[in-house]
């Protein structure tokens, strides 16, 4: 009697283990069923411009000289950059808005421009040049003038900018998330599925754009009118957004 209740007990207790571990495998599962679901999505993107009035230009001006004597040909680079940069300061340039961006000092062979042949000999070239910020708008042209008559010869990357692109920027990223809102809906329509919130978004930018950029390296006649004729044209920043909505 006592070994038969023995077993029908340990027999009981095996079958509650068993429902004890299935009750702990069966929440692993349906975990496992859910996480491996992902959202259905439409990807756009959208693109945002705008336009808006310059308010600084920005200008490499440089000095380069050349000698067979490497003393004269810095010495004689030093004379018109001091000259150039006494000029900048006279058009109401300020200190803060002229910044030394190149200074080197080479050496050349020489060659014979008969034969091509080297002859032996060396020419030494300095070249020194400074970044310029200029804020009064109406002054560009007098100032590219100017220091080209006071003896700078390369005058390259001229350019217009902002000097605060938040607003032109919020605004192209407004557009940009209105256009990749309706193209989405467009999407969702024709499938025939409802848009939900976006899942993810990110953004890039090409602007601001400086328009025109005038380049040149020799102002003759500029330096016999003293004055360039430049327009500011517009600047645009083009910003776009990568947008993910789910879908249902």
């Amino acid at each position: 009697m006592n070994r038969t209740l023995k077993i029908i007990s340990i027999g009981l207790s095996g079958l509650l283990g068993l429902a004890a571990l299935s009750a702990c495998a069966a929440p692993v599962a349906s975990a496992q069923t859910t996480s491996s679901e992902s959202p259905h999505t439409i990807s756009v993107t959208g693109e945002g411009i705008t336009y808006g009035s310059p308010d600084i230009a920005i200008a490499q001006i440089g000095v380069q000289t050349r000698n067979a004597d490497p003393a004269v040909a810095l010495n004689d680079a030093n004379t018109k950059m001091t000259a150039v940069m006494a000029a900048l300061k006279e058009l109401g340039v300020a200190d803060n808005d002229i910044q030394t961006s190149a200074f080197t000092v080479s050496a050349q062979q020489d060659v014979d421009p008969q034969t091509g042949q080297p002859k032996g000999t060396l020419t030494y070239i300095v070249d020194n040049t400074v970044k310029i910020t200029m804020r009064d708008l109406t002054k560009v042209g007098q100032v590219l003038g100017q220091v080209a008559a006071a003896g700078a010869n390369n005058i390259y990357d001229v350019s217009y900018s902002v000097s605060d692109r938040t607003k032109l920027e919020a605004d192209a990223r407004n557009k940009a998330m209105a256009d990749a809102k309706a193209r989405a809906t467009q999407l969702a329509q024709i499938a025939g599925v409802t848009l939900d919130q976006p899942m993810s978004i990110t953004e890039s930018s090409s602007g601001p754009v400086p328009q025109p950029q005038v380049n040149f390296s020799a102002l003759g006649a500029a330096a016999a009118a003293k004055s360039v004729p430049v327009s500011a044209g517009q600047i645009e920043v083009d910003l776009q957004v990568n947008v993910t909505y789910i879908i249902h």
